[in-house]
């Protein structure tokens, strides 16, 4: 019989070909017109019936034929906000930029949907897949939820995934529990009076409060925060003034918190804000703190995994299993994975040589293309066998 990747291999030039395009034409947040126009259309060719649930928003089902659950696989469509410097003959034609590698996900599902709507009268149960608007700004998955993805016909379990640059084609990264880290983006804009910089005493210099602000901020990691724990703020914008010799009236910092604990994420949010207050009040500042983003950190369920990794390994392919691979960088996948028991692997596709020197969001950064055949085996495999194999419970 031919298998999944056996079909994968098949279709390579063409889920290849679908990355490519996609690649060109990268769109931001969740307006996504070209991009959804396009995975729509590729939808219709397979006689699937896309609904697009929200801007930018696609889902559409696979099987029901037969009684059983639902599995959604879910792909994430959006690029990022940068100029692409990869010199590749089909880079970005947008002031955008597919350096994350959402367009390979976004490739590797419309090529798993193929190959599952191919066998469609086989799915014991229904398949939804979800392409997702906004993950990068973290307001695509909560909007489609909000929107009743996970709804008509309930899901009972998902699978996420995302290219990472750790090691070769083949080599794929999974972690129990905890996967990705939470992240609380804030911004702190901190008031003072303005004045001569010759005479400061006559105003309030928000800039000596917002340097004293940081360094509270980054002490709260090292010395509130146990060394078996992880965490990490970041303060990726500081602000102010714009000559040298004028205190200025504001002064603006802007942020995140990322950790994997439940519990150290609500100490480090309540503190900040602690920090923030009475940092100011000392320095006769006044604040405004606004929320930029709340995402948990993504939980993978143990046994849905393991179940995964056992059909992967059924697949007889030459793949390398990382275990352990927790990563910090954040996936509103997360949003997904409190809902529903959720596996989120990690398809690696470092590209060896000078050219794979770049990491995710560089604007030189490249993916070896010959992971799309085996995320789209890899999905359809897990869905189709999880399906099966779980119709009558």
């Amino acid at each position: 019989m031919n298998t999944f990747m056996d079909r994968a291999n098949e279709l390579k030039d063409e889920i290849i070909a679908i990355r490519r395009e996609l690649h060109a034409i990268p769109e931001i947040m969740n307006d996504l017109p070209a991009t959804t126009k396009f995975v729509r259309e590729k939808l219709v060719e397979m006689d699937l019936e896309p609904t697009e649930i929200i801007n930018s928003g696609l889902a559409a089902l696979i099987g029901g034929k037969k009684l059983g659950k639902t599995i959604l696989l879910r792909a994430d469509m959006d690029g990022l906000n940068m100029k692409e410097d990869s010199g590749l003959e089909f880079a970005s034609g947008t002031q955008y930029a597919h350096t994350c590698g959402h367009d390979l996900h976004t490739a590797m599902l419309l090529g798993a949907a193929k190959m599952l709507k191919e066998r469609e009268g086989e799915i014991e149960g229904t398949i939804k897949l979800m392409f997702q608007p906004g993950e990068e700004y973290f307001i695509g998955a909560k909007a489609m939820i909000e929107a009743g993805v996970l709804e008509n016909p309930k899901v009972d379990a998902a699978i996420g995934m995302h290219v990472m640059l750790d090691a070769p084609v083949g080599a794929i990264g999974y972690q129990h529990g905890y996967t990705l880290s939470s992240v609380d983006g804030f911004k702190i804009t901190i008031k003072g009076k303005g004045c001569h910089g010759a005479m400061p005493e006559k105003g309030i210099d928000p800039i000596n409060a917002g340097i004293h602000v940081h360094l509270g901020l980054q002490e709260l990691v090292a010395r509130e925060v146990s060394g078996f724990e992880t965490a990490i703020i970041t303060i990726g914008q500081f602000s102010a003034g714009a000559v040298p010799n004028i205190i200025p009236d504001t002064c603006v910092l802007q942020g995140t918190l990322r950790t994997y604990s439940k519990e150290v994420r609500e100490f480090l949010v309540n503190r900040i804000r602690e920090v923030v207050d009475l940092t100011c009040k000392t320095y006769r500042a006044t604040y405004e703190y606004e929320v930029l983003s709340e995402v948990p950190s993504l939980y993978t369920n143990p046994e849905l995994l393991d179940e995964m990794l056992g059909y992967i390994k059924e697949m007889g392919e030459d793949f390398t299993f990382i275990k352990d691979s927790r990563a910090t960088p954040t996936d509103d996948f997360a949003f997904i994975a409190e809902r529903v028991p959720s596996a989120h692997f990690q398809l690696n596709c470092r590209v060896e040589g000078e050219r794979g020197a770049f990491p995710h969001h560089h604007p030189k950064v490249v993916f070896d293309e010959d992971v799309l055949p085996v995320g789209a085996a890899v999905i359809a495999e897990c869905a189709s066998s999880w399906l099966k194999n779980n119709a009558s419970l």
